[in-house]
């Protein structure tokens, strides 16, 4: 009776609340006057419970609905805390215009900036690295590995059950291989980034680039009226020990902000792979034990100036410098089908690399009005050579391991890989009552250019094989122009819509071969997005997206460069972009817990793949255009943040594949895959000094395109210490504990069974010292800067 009593005083009560809200609304803008989309108006009771969210519209306009009563109210952006205070609430309330900027008073309370470590958004997830355990003290790939719906394996960067992305610094892609993309993201610091944008539907006004979106990674930028400066150092023991030293300053006074950054560091690796090829008559086992040394230096430069109320301008330089050198000693044992050895190859390898890229920006941003309106001007340099060289010999040898006469086989490969790319790039952003509209347009130039040396060296004295040396040049042109239109249609509907057309033309030439392969196409990328806002804790969206992947600059290269009597890889100068279709359906609960399910299909779907002659029991390595591809998933994840001390970021996907195959190289396959991950952040102690970080993933056995995968779980912990009044950061990591980023990876090639099994050094230890110190009170008369938002977005 006493509970039936309780619910009904507790509905009567629901009931006379209900009837007694009241509406809060306000518009937000920053300090030049222009709306804040997406920013965050949070009512909060008094013992601190979440009561209601709204974001703002495209005008920067939200409403809240409330009882009559007492509130805290915290008005935020993309996880900064502009506004804190309480409210009582009796009436409807209008507050106006609220005008927000960084380390200001606004109505007597003072600005602090308090991140979430994730965000999600229409089109992308936003991860905070500056607030990541995990990450602290370690490299930007550290960085990636932490980022949820991210995977780092064995080097190759994806997005879960989405396949292989491309990497932005700062809204700007540099295209480069994978090896050097790894080296130069070693190169960054964690510290120095801000946060990682994940953006599986990018919208019109980004390139059409990218198979399966996009990462971008923030570099910090300097707050208002603010210097402050890092330094940092961090140790790693792997098999071999690495170390790494790094420093940032910030400046940014009045109308001037300067940035410099600078890392030096040495990485040390000692990787494993098992190949094995089961040949009708034979089984061939490769066992390969790898050491890499890699010297790796970067520098960031860059200042901004308000040289007019309406005009901003500024310049950023990021450079990359590292010298890699490795040596392995390949042996291949050959078994008959008796499982007795046959005979054996021992091969001995020596490389060395120095991939150097600099990267110039100068970008240009007007204000037209205070209402938002606004047009970026960008011109972009960057130039990337890598000076790559390698010496290898080797014997068949018999069962005994005796050295087979005739069968010595030595040379020495040299390759000088030039690459230039200019771009000029124009956005407009015209904000209007009855709708958003963006246009711009972007043309680029990249001329390539690899010089390869190959030398005979049987007799111990160097000859040049003009038969395998090769200069091969490539030129490629692109011209973009894009519109983008966005609609609140009403309290519930929002809508966005946008076109993007490339016009690509390529040439490249083989002096060798006097040989010339032209290409001229022109592709439409249409985008679309529609959101449906049931209250402000359920939301519904459907958004669809086409993207292209061009093939990398060195794959068209049509020579062959050999490495054995049985192994050879070799470009295709006919390899074509693959176009891919992106639909994703989406349901987001209180901005924590989100559900997609998504369709993509890849025409003319292209990659580098082993192919195997049974004949000759060779090896060839080259990129194809084998198949048409598509497949359905479901991803979930959910945000949990409602204890004060842990923050946890959980989820799963499953998705299906079918390959249906163009050749009868590889066969068509179907099968399933599954990945399950949890990243946590404890705060340990309530003066916030003490904290645990724990990230584990797991993947389940299926099929990832062509390849079987066989199960492979991650485990990552950290600790992190605060101290001198938090600005000395102590973090201790423990990579790969378990020891199990070993998966065995199988296929089929001319009907011929593969497997591999690489292990890329992965289970460390790392120990990370970082100390902060500035001055974040710096005198100022105004805000240096009004193009913050249009240069992180720029692109």
């Amino acid at each position: 009776m006493n509970r039936i009593i309780l619910i009904a005083v507790l509905f009567l009560f629901q009931i006379s609340a209900s009837a007694q809200q009241f509406s809060i609304k306000g518009k937000i803008i920053n300090q030049n006057k222009t709306p804040l989309e997406f920013a965050t108006a949070t009512l909060l009771q008094t013992d601190k419970k979440l009561y209601q969210q709204a974001s703002t519209d495209s005008l920067g306009n939200f409403i809240l609905k409330a009882e009559k009563g007492n509130y805290v109210l915290i008005i935020e952006q993309f996880g900064t805390e502009f506004s804190n205070k309480e409210i009582s609430v009796n009436q409807d309330q209008d507050l106006g215009i609220i005008e927000v900027k960084e380390q200001i008073q606004l109505e007597g309370v003072t600005v602090k900036s308090r991140k979430k470590l994730v965000e999600q958004k229409v089109d992308r997830l936003v991860f905070n690295v500056e607030n990541s355990v995990t990450a602290t003290g370690g490299t930007a790939l550290d960085a990636l590995k932490s980022t949820p719906t991210v995977r780092v394996q064995n080097e190759t960067i994806s997005i879960v059950g989405k396949g292989e992305v491309l990497v932005m610094i700062d809204d700007r892609l540099n295209k480069m291989t994978q090896e050097d993309l790894t080296a130069f993201l070693k190169s960054i610091p964690a510290d120095n980034i801000k946060s990682i944008e994940v953006i599986t539907t990018p919208p019109a006004k980004y390139e059409a680039e990218g198979n399966s979106g996009l990462i971008n990674i923030k570099l910090k930028t300097a707050k208002a009226n603010s210097w402050n400066a890092n330094l940092g150092t961090s140790f790693v023991q792997r098999s071999y020990a690495s170390e790494n030293l790094n420093g940032l300053f910030i400046y940014n006074y009045n109308k001037l902000s300067l940035q410099a950054s600078v890392n030096k560091g040495k990485d040390q690796l000692a990787t494993t792979s098992d190949n094995r090829i089961y040949y009708t008559d034979e089984l061939w086992k490769q066992n390969i034990k790898t050491k890499s040394e890699t010297d790796l230096l970067s520098i960031g430069l860059g200042f901004d100036y308000k040289l007019t109320e309406k005009w901003t301008t500024g310049i950023k330089y990021l450079g990359s410098f590292n010298d890699r050198i490795s040596a392995n000693n390949p042996l291949t044992s050959r078994y008959n089908t008796s499982g007795e050895i046959n005979s054996y190859i021992l091969s001995d390898v020596k490389s060395q690399n120095k991939p150097q890229m600099n990267s110039v920006n100068w970008n240009n941003s007007f204000n037209l009005d205070s209402n938002g309106k606004n047009i970026t001007v960008d011109l972009d340099y960057f130039n990337y050579q890598k000076d790559d060289s390698r010496v290898f010999s080797g014997n068949e040898m018999n069962a005994e391991k005796e050295n087979i006469d005739g069968t010595y086989f030595s040379a020495l490969n040299s390759n000088v890989n030039q690459l230039k790319n200019y771009s000029a790039k124009i956005d407009v952003t015209l904000p209007y009552s009855f709708a958003n509209i963006s246009f711009g347009g972007k043309g680029f130039y990249t001329n390539t250019k690899n010089d390869l040396n190959v030398f005979d060296n049987e007799t111990g004295t160097p000859v040049l094989n003009t038969n395998y040396s090769n200069i091969f040049t490539y030129k490629e042109y692109n011209q973009a122009l894009y519109f983008s239109v966005s609609k609140k249609l009403n309290e519930k509907w929002e809508t966005q819509i946008g076109l993007r057309t490339e016009a690509t033309q390529t040439e490249g030439f083989s002096e060798n071969l006097n040989q010339t392969n032209k290409n001229n196409y022109v592709k439409l990328f249409p985008t679309a997005y529609l959101t449906y806002t049931v209250n402000d804790n359920n939301s519904y969206s459907l958004n669809y997206s086409r993207r292209i992947r061009r093939p990398d600059f060195d794959y068209l290269n049509p020579f062959v460069i050999r490495t054995s009597p049985y192994y050879y890889s070799e470009g295709n100068p006919f390899l074509k972009p693959s176009i891919i279709d992106n639909l994703e359906f989406s349901y987001i609960r209180n901005q924590k817990w989100v559900n997609n399910i998504y369709f993509s299909q890849v025409s003319d779907f292209g990659q580098e793949l082993a192919i195997i002659d049974p004949e000759t029991n060779s090896t060839k390595s080259t990129p194809i255009n084998y198949a048409n591809t598509y497949q359905i998933g479901l991803s979930t994840y959910y945000n949990f943040n409602k204890l004060s001390w842990w923050n946890s970021f959980m989820g799963f996907n499953l998705n299906y594949q079918n390959v249906k195959s163009k050749t009868n190289l590889i066969a068509s396959v179907d099968g399933y895959n599954g990945y399950i991950y949890s990243n946590n952040d404890f705060t340990i102690n309530n003066s916030k000094t003490v904290f645990l970080g724990l990230n584990y993933g797991l993947q389940l056995p299926g099929r990832y395109q062509v390849f079987n995968i066989s199960t492979l779980n991650i485990l990552d912990v950290s600790v992190k210490l605060l101290a001198l009044k938090k600005n000395l950061s102590i973090t201790l990591t423990g990579e790969d504990l378990l020891n199990a980023q070993k998966p065995l990876i199988s296929y089929y090639s001319n009907g011929i069974k593969n497997t591999m099994k690489n292990y890329g050094d992965s289970r460390a230890f790392r120990i990370a010292l970082s100390y902060k110190f500035g001055n974040e009170n710096v005198k100022s008369k105004e805000r240096g800067f009004g193009n913050e938002e249009e240069r992180n977005r720029a692109n």
